[in-house]
């Protein structure tokens, strides 16, 4: 009897390497299905899919909103499969979403975190290949989660960085467009401080982002970089002259 070779498991680049990524920009308004992988602490990778409306696309992510109106940014280096579906034959359609006549919607939270040295950290994000904007380490809220519990868990996930936070300091509403889809973004932003973080080699787990680094305020006040707020600068220092406000303050786009 011919003895069986022991199993063996398998290596994840074999195993995407078995699948064709089918959905692309052309796809977008359609309903997709997305398998990817994402980190587990227990296990490393895992797959997972998330099923919805494809309301933004590049070479770089896939942006799906499902029928509750929620955003997933999924990095396209990390999909095993993709795959046009049919509308569910029970449950409400995914929203049509993402254009400048009906933007996505969005809460928002973000973190002005500060060095001992009152240096503030920026992360550069790429909304699409011909623009960088440098802002404050945030994201969008998940379901039923507060905007303080987001914004500490966005610093945690988008740059590594454990942080206590303070109050809710500023808001700013905007509307832009990231990756082709539009969104229509309320956002919270909480002052963080911290002694010292080192961002230079700063795990951005983000699709989009380019980098992350301590900004000192007299760079803000002559940098040609796109800033958002674009009067952070002017905010800043007020907040360092005046200490956290009573009530937020509308810092504006």
């Amino acid at each position: 009897m011919t003895e069986e070779p022991p199993a063996r498991a398998p290596r994840i680049h074999q195993l995407r390497a078995r699948y064709a990524r089918r959905v692309t920009p052309a796809h977008i308004g359609e309903r997709v299905s997305v398998r990817r992988l994402v980190d587990d602490p227990a296990r490393g990778p895992v797959q997972s899919d998330v099923v919805g409306r494809l309301v933004g696309a590049d070479t770089e992510a896939l942006l799906v909103v499902d029928r509750d109106g929620q955003l997933t940014v999924v990095d396209t280096a990390r999909v095993v499969a993709s795959r046009v579906v049919p509308a569910h034959p029970r449950f409400t359609p995914e929203p049509f979403v993402g254009t400048p006549e009906a933007p996505l919607v969005r809460e928002a939270a973000r973190v002005l975190l500060l060095d001992a040295a009152d240096r503030v950290l920026l992360v550069a994000h790429a909304p699409d290949a011909q623009r960088t904007v440098w802002t404050a380490p945030g994201g969008g809220l998940r379901p039923e989660e507060a905007h303080a519990d987001a914004a500490a868990r966005e610093l945690r996930e988008e740059i590594g960085v454990e942080a206590t936070l303070g109050s809710w300091i500023w808001s700013r509403r905007v509307t832009f467009t990231f990756r082709g889809c539009t969104i229509d973004q309320s956002e919270r932003w909480f002052l963080g401080r911290v002694e010292g973080a080192d961002t230079d080699d700063a795990p951005l787990d983000d699709p989009g982002a380019v980098r992350a680094r301590w900004w000192e305020a007299g760079e803000l006040e002559t940098t040609d970089a796109d800033l958002a707020p674009a009067a952070l600068y002017t905010h800043l220092q007020r907040l360092l002259t005046d200490g956290p406000p009573a009530t937020p303050v509308d810092v504006g786009r």
